[in-house]
């Protein structure tokens, strides 16, 4: 499970409406599946169906996570156009470039959809040997 203050939510949410219509991306840092602090981050190749976190700011926000303590639990995106599910493109980005190690072994992917902006949809998931799990998220 993956729990995220309200705020921290809609920031996300924020995020990715800015970003519409092009796709948005992020990082959550937490401990024990809750979010402590969200990291909104530029897509470095925007597209409609498509996001590049930018390798220094990924870096520099990764350093962060570790300086205060908390672990990557999660990374987040939008789908302008399509479902909060993960596509081909999603699955095949979750590992490094021809092989089957993954990106973020503990991670959970949430996808947002804003098919309905006026009503987004977050969903999360793990993505493990291929294999597409959703993971509960839940707003407190």
């Amino acid at each position: 499970m993956l729990n995220i203050k309200k705020a921290d939510f809609q920031s996300l949410i924020d995020h990715c409406l800015a970003g519409y219509p092009n796709e948005s991306c992020g990082m959550l840092g937490g401990k024990d599946g809750r979010v402590e602090k969200v990291y909104l981050m530029q897509n470095a190749k925007p597209g409609p169906d498509y996001y590049e976190m930018e390798p220094e700011e990924q870096f520099r926000v990764m350093k962060d996570i570790r300086d205060s303590g908390l672990d990557m639990i999660g990374l987040f995106h939008s789908h302008p156009a399509g479902q909060a599910y993960p596509s081909n493109v999603d699955v095949r980005n979750a590992y490094w470039p021809g092989t089957e190690l993954p990106n973020y072994p503990d991670a959970i992917y949430v996808i947002i959809s804003l098919m309905d902006r006026s009503k987004p949809v977050a969903r999360g998931f793990t993505i493990e040997e291929g294999k597409i799990n959703e993971i509960p998220v839940t707003v407190i």
